[in-house]
C-alpha cells in the first residue's frame, strides 16, 4: 500500500505531536495532574518541566543570603576571600545555597549554568571555599560529561521504526 506524500506529513506531524504531548504531559501514572509548590515534589517530569522545576529552585530565596551571595542561572559564586566568613557561617546562606543545589539535582542531574558549571562544581566550589576561602571564581571541572538522556535515545528508536514502517519502499 503506497502513501501520498501529503499522507506522509500529516502522518509523521501527528506522530510529532503526540511524541512532544508525552514530553511534556505533567500527568502522573494515575491520570490526574499534579502541581506542587516544591520542585522536588515532581517525579518523571519531562525535559521541559526538569528545566522549569530547576529555575523554580532557583527562586527559593532566604533571609540568611544577602543579594551579593545569591545563585543564579550564571553559576558564579561572587564570594571573596573576604566574605568567606560571613557565607560559610552555620545557618548561613552556603547552606542555603547547597540546598538549593541539591534541589536542582534533583529535578534536573544534567543541569549546567551558564558559565558551564555543573551542580558538582559549584559544590566542589562551595566546600572548598569554606575549607580554604573563596578567591571570586567558580571551580568548573575539564570533565566533559554527556548530556544525552534516555528519553532521547527512546524517541530516536521511536522515530526509526516509524519512518522504517511507512516510508520504505
Amino acid at each position: 500500500m503506497e502513501i501520498s506524500a501529503s499522507n506522509a506529513t500529516r502522518l509523521l506531524c501527528l506522530y510529532g505531536f503526540l511524541v512532544t504531548s508525552l514530553l511534556f504531559s505533567q500527568i502522573n501514572a494515575d491520570g490526574k495532574i499534579k502541581q506542587v509548590t516544591d520542585p522536588t515534589g515532581n517525579v518523571n517530569l519531562s525535559p521541559f518541566q526538569q528545566w522549569k522545576s530547576a529555575y523554580e529552585c532557583l527562586q527559593n530565596k532566604s533571609t540568611s543570603c544577602s543579594d551579593k551571595y545569591i545563585l543564579t542561572e550564571a553559576g558564579w559564586m561572587n564570594i571573596t576571600t573576604a566574605d568567606t566568613d560571613e557565607f560559610c557561617k552555620p545557618g548561613g546562606c552556603g547552606e542555603h545555597t547547597m540546598a538549593v543545589l541539591t534541589c536542582i539535582h534533583l529535578v534536573k542531574r544534567d543541569y549546567k549554568f551558564a558559565n558551564k558549571a555543573t551542580v558538582q562544581d559549584l559544590i566542589v566550589t562551595i566546600t572548598q571555599g569554606c575549607d580554604y576561602g573563596f578567591n571570586g571564581t567558580t571551580i568548573i571541572s575539564d570533565a566533559r560529561r554527556s548530556s544525552k538522556s534516555g528519553i532521547e535515545f527512546i524517541i530516536s528508536i521511536l522515530v526509526a521504526l516509524f519512518l522504517s514502517m511507512h516510508f520504505h519502499d
